[in-house]
């Protein structure tokens, strides 16, 4: 009679099953969370889409984009949580900071207006359009002073450099980093600006068929393949609760886009050329300061533009 054969795993069969244990954990656990980051994000592009209808429907009746979110609701934004990202770990309003008031024109609708680039840890950006799209993009790095930059934040001084190879050095003051993204053209669309009230002077050297822009009070600025400055002057004026903003552009190579803020008027500034636009806002409130957002549409009742050209760099 043959013995019953009791042998037990050894310690490389222990190791193995361990092993495929642990992987399996790990693919679960990743399926996991995977499936709720998804579920944020899809969460983000609802609300980013009832804000666009919203925004549509504050354009059809007041013939302008809103100046803030905040003035959506409730009129127009019935739930005020639709403001805030699942993915957004602060409290209050996500999207204010990453809000563009745009004067709205048919040639603009892949010009982005709002976005959200807070998913899949950072590498998910997601972008409304003024053709009231909602789209899904690959976010770009951008670094300042050869640090990783962070979407939404105001850096002053020193050189941000993006992943097309575009440079903007800070010759003074201080600029925000609004965005950077893979966009419904399969472009990567790059945005700064000019905070309010800031003094800025920036030098942006654009090296590819990307597109670029850049905010100020008075202007957007967008590029493809050029080299130009930027200089934002802004004086605030108490007794009136006003703000006065001059912003000035001249293109050292290529052409630049400008569209003034107020009416939405265009302008092509080419080489040795320049563009000077003043306008008038009302002084930005010192609770909303707490947190950067590019600067509102400034009012229709003071406008000036001057253009320029051939004359010297060192004059304007």
């Amino acid at each position: 009679m043959k013995k019953k054969n009791n042998r037990g795993f050894s310690l490389l069969e222990i190791l193995i099953i361990c092993f495929i244990g642990i992987i399996f954990l790990l693919l679960v656990f990743g399926l996991i969370t995977r499936s709720r980051e998804l579920t944020r994000t899809m969460g983000c592009v609802n609300n980013l889409r009832q804000i666009v209808q919203a925004i549509e429907n504050y354009q059809a009746d007041w013939y302008q984009p809103p100046p803030s979110l905040e003035v959506l609701y409730p009129r127009y934004v019935k739930n005020e949580k639709v403001f805030h990202c699942p993915s957004d770990r602060e409290e209050g309003n996500s999207y204010s900071s990453f809000y563009i008031p745009r004067v709205f024109s048919e040639e603009d609708v892949n010009k982005v207006f709002l976005v959200c680039p807070r998913h899949f840890r950072g590498r998910k950006t997601i972008g409304a359009y003024l053709s009231y799209s909602v789209d899904i993009g690959d976010s770009q790095k951008v670094y300042w002073s050869n640090m990783p930059a962070e979407f939404g934040k105001i850096y002053e001084g020193g050189k941000m450099t993006f992943s097309d190879g575009t440079t903007v050095e800070i010759k003074s003051g201080r600029v925000g980093l609004f965005s950077s993204f893979v966009d419904t053209s399969g472009k990567i669309y790059s945005i700064i600006y000019v905070p309010e009230g800031e003094n800025a002077s920036i030098e942006v050297k654009h090296q590819s068929d990307s597109r670029f822009e850049v905010i100020t009070p008075a202007v957007i600025a967008g590029v493809a393949g050029t080299d130009f400055d930027v200089r934002t002057i802004s004086l605030k004026i108490p007794f009136l609760k006003l703000t006065y903003a001059r912003t000035i552009v001249f293109v050292k190579d290529g052409k630049v886009k400008v569209k003034e803020r107020v009416f939405g008027k265009k302008y092509e500034i080419k080489r040795n050329e320049g563009i000077k636009v003043k306008v008038l806002y009302w002084a930005l409130l010192k609770k909303l300061l707490k947190k950067p957002r590019p600067p509102r549409i400034p009012l229709k009742k003071k406008l000036e533009i001057i253009e320029f050209e051939g004359i010297e760099h060192s004059l304007y």
